[in-house]
């Protein structure tokens, strides 16, 4: 009979290459998206996604090298994979809320665009400060504290933009392909975030909900690719 590390190994397997598959999938369509012109001036927001799937499969192949006895830079790796996943969504949401005719004039905005890119490219840095720290001290309670606070920190900025997006394409496309996008977002944070459950609940816990979000993840990413498919589908 299996243990119950060799049944919780068989799922984050599983799960990871879940992440492979459906973040190659993804990067594909956004990538025929792309090269169509989908939506005339939305390249940068097609590119987004394209890196969104990227760092999604760049994600799923370090879970299986984690899983098969990887060390602290595969697991930092997998870190800096997962928070891009988080940061590509919330910053495909800006984009294209910011590409929008209904979007307001700049001299009408509350935070000009600038100031936004300066933003995301301190989401850059914590990134990066999160593989320095993690490849330095391992997997220990201040790396989770980092990954977890910066997912929720990305996420906020998404679901921000995500909300005012919805004010302007209620009802479209591009509103579905929000909403798919959102929960993508949600598991991916649920993922980062389990550190932070490990510290006030039981390990146990904390890796069981590591594992559902996990697998969620791989399972919620097939909506919003066959909405990407379903684009290429209707230009080709």
């Amino acid at each position: 009979m299996a243990s119950p590390a060799d049944v919780l190994d068989a799922v984050a397997f599983t799960g990871y290459g879940i992440l492979v598959v459906a973040g190659a999938a993804f990067t594909y369509y956004a990538l025929q998206n792309y090269a169509l012109d989908r939506m005339e001036g939305y390249d940068q927001f097609w590119g987004y996604l394209t890196y969104l799937g990227l760092a999604v499969a760049a994600f799923g192949v370090c879970g299986l090298g984690l899983v098969a006895g990887g060390g602290v830079v595969v697991r930092a790796f997998a870190d800096v994979a997962l928070l891009f996943s988080i940061a590509f969504v919330a910053f495909s949401m800006r984009e294209v809320y910011f590409d929008s005719a209904l979007a307001p004039p700049p001299e009408e905005r509350e935070t000009s665009l600038e100031t936004l890119r300066a933003l995301e490219f301190g989401f850059v840095v914590v990134i990066a400060l999160e593989w320095v720290v993690v490849v330095w001290l391992g997997d220990t309670t201040t790396t989770a504290v980092l990954r977890g606070v910066g997912a929720l920190g990305f996420a906020a900025y998404g679901v921000a933009f995500s909300e005012r997006l919805e004010a302007l394409a209620h009802g479209t496309t591009m509103d579905t392909l929000r909403r798919h996008l959102l929960i993508v977002m949600v598991c991916a944070t649920g993922v980062a975030a389990t550190g932070l459950v490990a510290l006030v609940a039981p390990g146990a816990v904390a890796d069981s909900m590591e594992y559902v979000f996990l697998v969620l993840l791989g399972g919620l990413l097939v909506p919003p690719t066959i909405r990407l498919q379903q684009s290429v589908a209707s230009l080709a």
